[in-house]
């Protein structure tokens, strides 16, 4: 099989026309496919970037809850060595 591509900085689309599907895993294999094109940037902005400061009490009770159960055994185990 001899897929190439150039190095151009841009490229033009490349449509691939699948003929034989018993070899599709091997063509499969062979595109790249940049992060630009697949992650592209939203002009909305998120709801929460992370800077406000919320007591933790405060929090919703979901989150709360989560939280404790995620760190239940490593706040046991360090409750434990400060015995």
């Amino acid at each position: 099989m001899g897929l190439e591509a150039s190095k151009k900085k841009e490229q033009e689309p490349i449509i691939i026309e699948i003929v034989e599907y018993e070899n599709i895993d091997v063509i499969l294999s062979k595109v790249i496919i940049p992060f630009s094109e697949v992650i592209r940037t939203s002009s909305v902005p998120d709801i929460y970037v992370g800077h406000e400061k919320i007591p933790f009490e405060k929090r919703h009770s979901l989150y709360r809850i989560i939280m404790r159960q995620e760190f239940a055994e490593p706040i046991k185990h360090l409750e434990t060595e400060d015995k």
